[in-house]
């Protein structure tokens, strides 16, 4: 079994891509890090209630973060969220300055 780490009120799963990618992880909550593979896009959603969603990939992985972190192309970072199966809805991300956090 893979090594847990405590963030917020939750655990998370330490975690390789390629141990994603078997897929027996699905649904639960994992930690990865890498490198911010392409440009980060943030998306305005001037729903009921305004917020933004950031997009990236992450070693072939979707990362989708609902805020607006200070992050670009080459970044090494660190995702806490739950796997979906193609990519991950990040709860956190932590890069060597900031950490970003989204309400649970």
């Amino acid at each position: 079994m893979p090594k847990r780490v405590k963030f917020g009120h939750n655990y998370y799963y330490i975690l390789s891509v390629d141990e994603l990618k078997r897929g027996k992880f699905r649904g639960r909550n994992v930690m990865i890090e890498g490198i911010v593979e392409d440009k980060v896009t943030v998306e305005f959603l001037p729903m009921e209630l305004p917020s933004y969603r950031t997009t990236f990939h992450m070693n072939g992985l979707k990362i989708e973060f609902s805020g607006i972190p200070h992050i670009g192309q080459g970044d090494v970072v660190k995702v806490y969220g739950r796997f979906i199966g193609d990519g991950i809805i990040a709860r956190a991300i932590e890069t060597n300055r900031s950490l970003y956090v989204t309400e649970e």
